[in-house]
């Protein structure tokens, strides 16, 4: 008996906390979110080779981690002669998201970045929207762009230290 009386004096005080009237109060209709379905391709043109030796690495990066350094990290990646008067390379079928790109230009094709005793590069380095930074390597954030398009093209200016 103890237990519906005890149910009953809690219906009791929640009741007391109820609006004595009720309205018909509309609810805003919530924001729409349009996400955006399908892929496009990214085509990056690679600027600022101080010389035709070696081969130029490109990697797309999805995530934080990883970027700019670790490529074996990188959703995909590709690896390009540097001789020649143009450099472009195509990632075709990339469903739309957030991307970065990180190039290094492997000047004397040992297959990684050489760097000096402060771990600083060098050989030539570049990322998407070339943000510039002055100690370390540039985030994600800085060099992250939208692919919302079936077409988008990109220009890497590579730095040498």
């Amino acid at each position: 008996m103890k237990k519906p009386l005890f149910l009953l004096l809690t219906l009791a005080l929640l009741s007391l906390h109820l609006p004595a009237e009720s309205r018909n109060v509309m609810a805003a209709e919530p924001e729409k979110v349009e996400i955006p379905a399908g892929s496009g391709a990214i085509t990056v043109k690679i600027t600022g080779l101080r010389s035709a030796n070696g081969n130029l690495s490109v990697a797309l990066f999805n995530v934080k981690k990883g970027f700019p350094g670790k490529f074996e990290l990188a959703i995909r990646k590709t690896l390009v002669p540097a001789a020649g008067a143009e450099h472009v390379v195509v990632f075709s079928d990339v469903p739309y998201g957030i991307y970065a790109v990180a190039v290094r230009h492997d000047e004397n094709a040992n297959g990684k970045l050489d760097t000096n005793f402060l771990g600083m590069p060098k050989e030539g380095v570049g990322t998407s929207n070339n943000p510039k930074s002055k100690f370390g390597p540039p985030s994600f954030d800085a060099a992250a762009f939208t692919l919302d398009r079936s077409a988008m093209e990109l220009v890497v200016n590579l730095r040498y230290l």
